[in-house]
């Protein structure tokens, strides 16, 4: 039996940061699939399962694997294919190269240094899912491969590994392997969330788009066309991230200013508003609390502050109380 990685040196602990860029640049790469490349990947991935080299079907995105395999499905239900994904081919690659690399590692590897390269690797890697969106957990196991001399315990993983490099989703079948292009466009915020205030966050060269506010996926007219957004479409709306974003996006000082909206409240505190007419999903009138922040901004002006509120509250003094939920008490003497 090999003997078991207890610890790493100096040395190795200094190429985290190499691996967490490396691999996240693979993750959020927008260049072109490399056909060739991804295709040989796929057919090491099938020999590793034990599997024939199966047909490659080549779409714009994972949107569009997962047509064109309908498709053909429907058009040709003689041949074949699985009946899906997780229950023909994914198992069998899993059993034979996922599973037995997870095994031989965590056998190999004691659990700090598995934790530890986790956590500076694996955690850092922006990742959603398959080719190059398997970028986090390649990344942790080609680092062991790499630095700890595990290429037997590894090894299996050679055909994933390049096709993370090389290409993006993958839908495999016993005959068919349907394969996407990388996205193209990705545009995200200063937390690496999906964000953009123009367009698509996510775009695919079919044309495939996924539109995103700080993180949040959301309609494509909320970032495209925010203008047309009311008030009525905000309390309608039934997700709460959303509704958020459109109350962002609408603003939450015109949502305030709307005439049905009536001031109910005022105090040292702040103002207390209550809408009636516009209700959101549980039937519960919008209430706000518009209050003054203490602390000027950068050009000496001072900006107004909308809560949204229980619409059980009576004054702005517990409106405001009730935004600090963290706080044992909040009860000051006065606003400073």
């Amino acid at each position: 039996m090999a003997k078991k990685i207890e610890s790493l040196t100096p040395e190795q602990i200094a190429k985290f940061p190499d691996y967490v860029r490396e691999w996240t640049d693979i993750g959020l790469s927008t260049q072109p699939a490399d056909r060739p490349a991804a295709e040989e990947a796929i057919r090491l991935m099938y020999k590793t399962a034990g599997l024939q080299p199966p047909v490659i079907v080549w779409a714009g995105s994972p949107l569009g694997n997962v047509l064109t395999c309908a498709i053909v499905k429907k058009m040709f239900a003689e041949v074949k294919t699985g009946a899906s994904v997780s229950d023909s081919v994914s198992d069998s690659v899993w059993a034979s190269v996922g599973a037995s690399v997870s095994d031989s590692v965590r056998d190999s590897v004691g659990a700090s240094v598995r934790a530890s390269v986790r956590d500076s690797v694996w955690d850092s890697v922006w990742v959603s899912a398959y080719g190059q969106h398997d970028a986090n957990w390649l990344a942790f196991y080609r680092y062991f491969h790499d630095e700890c001399g595990l290429v037997a315990e590894t090894g299996k993983l050679q055909g994933l590994w390049q096709l993370c490099r090389t290409a993006g989703w993958v839908l495999p079948y016993e005959k068919f392997c349907w394969v996407s292009e990388r996205h193209n466009v990705l545009n995200r915020d200063e937390r690496g969330r999906l964000h953009c205030t123009t367009g698509p966050a996510l775009a695919y060269p079919d044309g495939w788009s996924i539109y995103a506010w700080h993180g949040v996926l959301v309609p494509e007219n909320i970032i495209m066309q925010p203008e047309t957004i009311t008030a009525a479409d905000i309390a309608g709306e039934p997700n709460a991230e959303v509704r958020r974003v459109m109350l962002e996006m609408f603003g939450r000082e015109r949502f305030v200013d709307l005439p049905e909206c009536i001031k109910v409240h005022t105090d040292d505190w702040g103002s207390l508003y209550r809408n009636d007419a516009i209700r959101d999903i549980n039937g519960d009138p919008y209430c706000f609390v518009k209050v003054l922040n203490s602390t000027p901004e950068p050009d000496g002006t001072y900006k107004d502050y909308i809560l949204r509120v229980n619409p059980n509250i009576k004054t702005a003094y517990e409106a405001v109380a009730s935004t600090f939920p963290r706080i044992p008490e909040f009860a000051p003497a006065k606003e400073s």
